[in-house]
């Protein structure tokens, strides 16, 4: 897992992309203090190897579970639920996690499950 936090800049990453970051680091956290091994698609951390064409945002072990865990903002869900749907796919034979963060930085977990039903 990653070993510092870099500095958020305001400046350059849009507040709801900082929220999303921040959910996937907050997220690779809870897992780690519950004695996972965790990967993270973050700048400066350890990353997950692809699945497919996918990198999930999180990749974490323990013993013989494997977890996928991916965050997303509304807005991006919103605009590209396909994506999510076929990523969802190819994790069915792990432990999938889907989470959106709404735009005031609080993390949803969304039942995987559900994705592809209208």
């Amino acid at each position: 897992m990653c070993g510092h936090h870099p500095k958020k800049s305001k400046a350059t990453v849009p507040k709801q992309q900082n929220s999303r970051d921040e959910c996937v680091r907050t997220l690779a956290d809870e897992l780690k203090t519950d004695n996972w091994e965790v990967k993270v698609n973050l700048e400066g951390c350890e990353k997950p190897a692809k699945i497919g064409a996918f990198t999930p945002d999180v990749d974490a072990k323990k013993g013989c579970l494997r977890r996928m865990c991916e965050v997303v903002t509304e807005k991006d869900f919103k605009g590209n639920k396909e994506r999510y749907i076929e990523f969802k796919n190819y994790c069915d034979e792990y432990d999938f996690h889907f989470y959106i963060v709404d735009k005031d930085g609080k993390r949803v977990q969304i039942d995987a499950k559900n994705l592809g039903k209208k």
